[in-house]
C-alpha cells in the first residue's frame, strides 16, 4: 500500500488524498515519524482539514511528543469545535502528562458533544479510580453500561472497583455479568479466581484460574495463584507442581522461587527450601522476604553466625524491622559476641 501511494505522489505531488492515505498507512505500520511527515505534507495542501490535524496529533502522541500532540488537537478543534473524538484525544494526552484535572475536563467536554461515548466514560472512570474517587468511577461505569450493556469489559472494570473496595458481593455480581458476555475470556476467569482467592474460597479460585488457563495456557499469574491456593489448602505437593509450571513460562521470576522455597519449608525440607530461596536471591539480592526466611532457617538450624549475617542485610535494607533487631540480639547472645551484642542493644534503644 505504501509503495502504491508513493507512486501516486510521484505522478501528482499535490494529491491530498494520497498524502493522507500514506500517513494512515505509515501510522498502521507504527512508523510514526513518516506518518507525521505525510500528514504535514497534506496540511501544506489543505490546512483546514480537522481530521488531518487529529491524525497528526495521534502520531505525535504515539511518539510520546505530547505537547506537539495537544497543539495539533487544538488546531483540529479550531476547525471543528464539536468533535468529541478530538476532546477525548486531548484528555488522553493530558492524562499521559499526569495533568489529571485537565484530563477530566476534556473527557467531560467529549461527553458534552457525545454523551454515548463509552470510551470517554471508561477512561474517566479509570482515572477516577486511580485518584481514589471510587463513587465517581462507579457512576461513570454505570452510565457506560446503560449505553452499552453488552460490553463485558465495562462490567469487569466495575467489578475491579468493588474488589478494591472489598465489596466482594458486588465484585462477584459484575464479574459474573462480564463472564456471561465473554465466557472465553481468560482475564475475566482470572479476575473471578482472584475474588475467590481473596474470600478464601480456594476450590473456586483453583477452578477459575484453571479455566483461565484453558483459554490462555501461558498465563503465568494463574499458575502462581493456583499454587498459592493449594498452599492455603495445605497441599504442598500440588502447590509445587503449579509453581514449577509457572517456572516453565518464566524462570527469571524471584517470587516463584520464593513460593517454591516456602512450599518446601512447610514440608520441613529445608535443604530444598534453601535451594529455591538462594535462586530467588541470585535474581534479586535485596529480596527482604527471602532474606528473612533464609535467616530464620539458619537460626532454627543454630547457624547463628550465618543467621546474623542475613538479618543484618535485612536491617540495612529496612531499619524499621524491630523484630529483626530482637533476633540479632538473640543471635549474638548465643554466640557470646559481646561487642555485637552491645551494638545491637544500643540500636534497639535508639529505635524506641
Amino acid at each position: 500500500m505504501i509503495e502504491r501511494f508513493k507512486e501516486s505522489l510521484r505522478h501528482d505531488p499535490d494529491d491530498l488524498d494520497s498524502w493522507i492515505n500514506l500517513g494512515d498507512a505509515y501510522y498502521d505500520k507504527d512508523d510514526f515519524e513518516n506518518a507525521i511527515h505525510s500528514y504535514k505534507k497534506a496540511l501544506e495542501i489543505n490546512p483546514y482539514y480537522s481530521e488531518i490535524w487529529n491524525n497528526l496529533g495521534l502520531s505525535y502522541s504515539m511518539k510520546g511528543e505530547l505537547d506537539d500532540a495537544i497543539d495539533s488537537y487544538f488546531h483540529a478543534l479550531k476547525l471543528d469545535p464539536e468533535d468529541a473524538v478530538v476532546y477525548y484525544n486531548i484528555a488522553c494526552a493530558y492524562e499521559e502528562k499526569e495533568q489529571y484535572d485537565k484530563a477530566l475536563k476534556y473527557y467531560k467536554k467529549s461527553l458534552e458533544f457525545d454523551p454515548s461515548y463509552t470510551d470517554a466514560l471508561n477512561n474517566m472512570a479509570i482515572l477516577y479510580k486511580d485518584l481514589n474517587q471510587h463513587d465517581k468511577a462507579i457512576r461513570s461505569y454505570e452510565k457506560a453500561i446503560k449505553i452499552n450493556p453488552d460490553d463485558p469489559i465495562l462490567y469487569n472494570n466495575l467489578a475491579s472497583i468493588y474488589f478494591d473496595l472489598q465489596d466482594f458481593t458486588n465484585a462477584i455480581f459484575y464479574n459474573k455479568k462480564a463472564l456471561e458476555l465473554a465466557p472465553d475470556n481468560p482475564d475475566l476467569w482470572f479476575d473471578f479466581g482472584e475474588i475467590a482467592y481473596e474470600t478464601r474460597e480456594y476450590d473456586i479460585a483453583i477452578a477459575s484460574f484453571s479455566k483461565s488457563l484453558e483459554f490462555d495456557p501461558y498465563l503465568l499469574r494463574a499458575w502462581n495463584y493456583i499454587g498459592l491456593s493449594y498452599l492455603f489448602k495445605e497441599n504442598c505437593s500440588k502447590a509445587i507442581e503449579s509453581f514449577n509450571q509457572a517456572l516453565t513460562l518464566n524462570d527469571k521470576d524471584p517470587i516463584l522461587y520464593e513460593n517454591l522455597g516456602f512450599s518446601y519449608e512447610l514440608l520441613q525440607d529445608y535443604s530444598q527450601a534453601m535451594i529455591y530461596y538462594n535462586k530467588a536471591l541470585d535474581l534479586h539480592p535485596e529480596f527482604i522476604n527471602v532474606l528473612k526466611k533464609v535467616a530464620k532457617i539458619q537460626y532454627q538450624k543454630k547457624n547463628f553466625t550465618v543467621a546474623a549475617e542475613y538479618y543484618e542485610k535485612v536491617f540495612n535494607l529496612n531499619s524499621n524491622e524491630q523484630d529483626v533487631v530482637e533476633t540479632l540480639i538473640s543471635c549474638y547472645e548465643k554466640l557470646n559476641d559481646v561487642k555485637n551484642l552491645k551494638k545491637w542493644r544500643q540500636i534497639k534503644l535508639n529505635l524506641r
